[in-house]
């Protein structure tokens, strides 16, 4: 009888003992599944705070839209009322709040809670769940590189000047630690505003100020943007901690212009030499200037016609009783059949093609050592432009853009500054 009473005492203890881990069982199954409900809430709730603090930074300066609100706007977006299974409304569902760090950085918190279905068994309800996001805008430098040659007069300029201003203001509010500066170039280059912090206001008045007359220098204005009122030097700098560098450069027409030394009667001129008649493929046979020009005021220099070419010395050289005048480019790119020295190079069908393609060679030479200290080029095309040197000019193909109309450019300037902002966020 003993040993009965004692079974059956066993095996009630069995099945209790059965029933507690079944039950505890039960409770690391429904632990497990709502760990992973949990972590999904977490994912989504962190990849919608980031979208948020993203676009608020990427909009700090935009003037037609609110960042903050903008952030919560995008952050609701990508995590509507009851995702992934958290309340549609009222407590537990998801809320959103912006907030700006400083003048360059955004915080975006997000909270919502995770409903339990399993784990009610262990007493768990709603489980918040929170997450935050910080976005920052590095810091960037920016030189507007623009063409005021002949071609533009008129309405081209004027939509040109529409377009400038609008890019330039995008960037108001963070002018204080943002550099921006501006080149025009025609006949010859001029910085129009070096390099520089609180540049809008004075930007926008240089912009107002811009005249068209001349040529197409494009290889000098784009050689200052990388010079001493230009982008900074950041060589040595370790990528980490360099400073984002845009260069946007704008033009109607090819390049006809180019800078170098010239030597006459044994004088040194650092001048610049132009096709007269342009580059088109209907001129570029045409004769060059008849003067050389100053690279800094456009006045001419010298009172002779660089087309005497030869070995620059006075009268009765080699070059006969004609003071000639030295290319001193000629050491680098040579004219094809003739020497460095040759007296006499014919202007049609010669000197003036060659003006032209030393034009763009020098201006894609420059545009290729910007992009080798990783400065993003923009190119923006107007009129009948050679598309192949834009595109070779810009650090990729896809950042040039053409403008059908002059009206265009608005928009094309103020998509370029939205994503110049989107570079700089992280």
């Amino acid at each position: 009888m003993t040993n009965q009473t004692e079974k059956k005492n066993q095996s009630g203890s069995v099945l209790i003992m059965v029933a507690v881990f079944m039950f505890l069982l039960l409770g690391f199954i429904a632990a497990g599944v709502e760990a992973g409900r949990w972590y999904l809430v977490r994912a989504e709730l962190a990849k919608s705070v980031d979208a948020g603090a993203l676009v608020a930074c990427s909009n700090l300066s935009n003037p037609n839209v609110s960042p903050m609100a903008l952030a919560v706007e995008y952050a609701n977006a990508n995590f509507p009322a009851g995702a992934v299974g958290t309340p549609g409304a009222g407590t537990g569902s998801a809320t959103f709040s912006a907030n700006l760090l400083a003048a360059n950085r955004v915080q975006v918190n997000g909270g919502a809670s995770a409903s339990s279905i399993f784990a009610q068994l262990l007493g768990f309800g709603l489980i918040p769940v929170k997450s935050l996001s910080i976005a920052q805008k590095r810091q960037v430098e920016i030189m507007l590189v623009l063409d005021r040659s002949g071609s533009m007069s008129g309405t081209p300029l004027s939509d040109l000047k529409e377009a400038a201003s609008g890019f330039v203001s995008f960037f108001k509010t963070t002018q204080t630690e943002d550099k921006m500066g501006m080149i025009s170039f025609a006949s010859y280059a001029s910085v129009v505003r070096p390099l520089g912090i609180n540049y809008v206001g004075a930007m926008n008045t240089a912009i107002g100020a811009l005249n068209a007359n001349g040529y197409t220098n494009s290889e000098d204005a784009i050689d200052q943007a990388d010079g001493p009122s230009g982008l900074t030097n950041q060589a040595g700098v370790a990528p980490e901690s360099k400073i984002a560098q845009f260069v946007i450069f704008f033009s109607d027409g090819r390049p006809n212009s180019f800078r170098y030394n010239f030597i006459n009667a044994n004088t040194n001129y650092d001048a610049i030499i132009s096709s007269s008649g342009g580059c088109d493929a209907s001129t570029r046979n045409d004769a060059i200037a008849d003067r050389l020009v100053s690279p800094t005021s456009g006045a001419t220099v010298g009172n002779f016609n660089p087309a005497s070419t030869g070995d620059g010395l006075a009268a009765g050289s080699a070059c006969g009783n004609s003071t000639s005048t030295r290319w001193t480019i000629f050491n680098t790119y040579p004219v094809a059949g003739y020497a460095p020295t040759a007296c006499a190079i014919p202007e049609a069908g010669v000197l003036n093609p060659y003006v032209c393609d030393m034009s763009a060679v020098l201006a894609r030479l420059h545009a290729s050592e910007l992009k080798a200290k990783d400065v993003t080029v923009y190119s923006v095309g107007y009129g009948d432009i050679d598309t192949a040197f834009m595109k070779s000019i810009a650090s990729s193909a896809a950042l040039y853009y053409n403008a059908p109309k002059s009206s265009d450019l608005s928009g094309i300037f103020q998509h370029i500054a939205l994503e110049i902002k989107l570079r700089l966020v992280q």
